[in-house]
């Protein structure tokens, strides 16, 4: 397995400082973080000239690009809204290849809706999903979409529910560990369910509270059990990219180090891959 960070744990700081940051590090790869919120992330911001610039960058310090993770979700609120995330779905693939990622383009998104509106909405994600499938068909890509804690699609069952009922190899499963592990589901059960659907992974941490309530942390500061994650991973045969995330909650408070989470996270990771006896590919 390999190792990649995801920018959107870098909103202020460009890719062009990302890179080799994350490099000198140690990681493998960077999925990269396409969002208003992030420095010079979004596809019109983005000419020829910096695209090929940032693709050069990628190969010289050879870092892979497991996915482009888009920022907003996929469930929209009306058809003028559905008819704008298509077109910016197709922009983002445009920019992936461009920046060099492996072919097909794998761009990650949120579903979104909410816990509580399962019943009402599943259909609707269903169809949605069905029209990002015809575009993926059309412009060659593969859509991860990914459940979330406190979103429609939260837990193991709902996700296999709505990636079997499209049934279709461009849609599938952006597996983040920590929202099932909030869920309440055990890390390697998790895993053994949800891999065969899975096109991209993330791992962060969390501790929860006996009121329900929950913190989001960089990997290694809570209470997720990332060591049988990994040994579960490499058992089921998983040998890409698993990508750290930081949440919000923690970067988006003051006095955040964006290097020092980068480290702390890596570090973290690399150590579960040691106690599980976990090689890097």
């Amino acid at each position: 397995m390999l190792i990649a960070y995801g920018t959107y744990a870098m909103p202020n700081t460009p890719l062009e400082e990302a890179a080799p940051m994350l490099k000198d590090i140690g990681f493998d790869g960077v999925e990269i973080c396409v969002g208003p919120d992030h420095v010079l992330s979004m596809p019109e911001e983005q000419d020829a000239t910096r695209r090929h610039q940032l693709r050069e960058l990628l190969v010289d310090l050879r870092l892979g690009i497991p996915a482009l993770m888009v920022m907003g979700h996929l469930l929209p609120t009306d058809d003028e809204n559905h008819q704008r995330g298509l077109e910016h779905m197709r922009c983002c693939v445009q920019l992936a290849r461009d920046l060099g990622m492996a072919e097909p383009p794998i761009v990650s998104m949120g579903i979104g809706g909410k816990n509580a509106d399962w019943e009402s909405e599943r259909d609707r994600i269903i169809d949605t999903l069905g029209d990002y499938d015809k575009l993926a068909a059309k412009e060659g890509f593969i859509l991860a979409a990914e459940a979330h804690c406190g979103a429609a699609v939260d837990r193991s069952e709902r996700a296999l529910h709505v990636i079997h009922s499209v049934s279709s190899p461009r849609i599938r499963l952006h597996f983040d560990i920590v929202h099932f592990y909030l869920s309440g589901e055990n890390e390697a059960e998790a895993v053994e369910r949800l891999l065969p659907i899975t096109e991209h992974t993330h791992i962060t941490d969390a501790r929860k509270h006996e009121d329900g309530s929950f913190d989001l942390l960089l990997l290694g500061q809570g209470d997720l059990d990332s060591v049988a994650y990994v040994k579960a991973m490499d058992a089921a045969g998983w040998d890409d990219f698993i990508t750290l995330e930081v949440s919000k909650r923690v970067w988006g408070q003051d006095g955040y180090d964006v290097e020092a989470a980068a480290r702390t996270s890596y570090d973290a990771l690399t150590g579960a891959f040691a106690a599980a006896g976990v090689e890097r590919v």
